[in-house]
């Protein structure tokens, strides 16, 4: 099995301008920065758009890229920028057209079962009852939180790294997941019990 090329040396190679460095590092990365734009945002139709950006950005960043730090923490940085100027424009969209019809299915979540949800097993119907519970919790955090949360508990990132994707101090990071946890809680312990909540992130450094 090959191993996964390292994160810092692809975007040095796409610095150097090596032939195919940059469509490897697409490669690579692609599902996964899908992945973390998707928990970013509510619009799931921008999904693509935007990991597309993501990609043009990290192509002009490469002249001043250091490896001073995880390639990850770079990257995240600008899905963060990225994901936050969209939440920015979108939520004042919404403002401006407060007036106009309604439609449920634009600029919000959609959790709609899959076809075979009723052939599932008891339990997995559960278990997806579950996920999208707590799916729709953290959609309802505030931005601030719900990113911190999401660069923690979903994409892996300790509080030094939190703290340099948000630009924020290592203690407002920490009250930041802290109050994330909070509010999960008392949304999720009506519904799934107290052991629905995330655990604690005091591990992640």
């Amino acid at each position: 099995m090959t191993d996964v090329p390292d994160g810092r040396d692809l975007m040095l190679a796409v610095s150097a301008d090596e032939p195919g460095a940059f469509e490897t590092l697409v490669r690579v990365y692609e599902a996964r920065v899908k992945a973390a734009v998707a928990r970013s945002i509510r619009d799931r139709s921008s999904v693509d758009d935007l990991a597309q950006e993501v990609f043009l950005r990290l192509f002009r960043a490469r002249t001043r890229y250091q490896p001073t730090a995880r390639f990850e923490t770079f990257l995240y940085r600008i899905i963060f920028n990225l994901c936050v100027n969209h939440t920015q424009h979108s939520n004042r969209r919404r403002a401006w057209s407060l007036d106009a019809p309604s439609t449920l299915d634009e600029d919000g979540p959609s959790f709609e079962p899959e076809d075979d949800a009723a052939r599932r097993p008891l339990e997995d119907l559960e278990e997806a009852e579950r996920a999208v519970l707590v799916r729709q919790a953290v959609e309802t955090l505030p931005d601030n939180q719900r990113q911190a949360l999401v660069l923690s508990r979903f994409e892996g990132l300790g509080y030094q790294e939190i703290a340099s994707v948000m630009a924020l101090s290592l203690p407002a990071v920490k009250s930041l997941l802290w109050r994330a946890r909070e509010n999960l809680r008392d949304r999720l312990a009506p519904v799934l019990g107290e052991q629905a909540a995330p655990g604690d992130d005091t591990d992640a450094a």
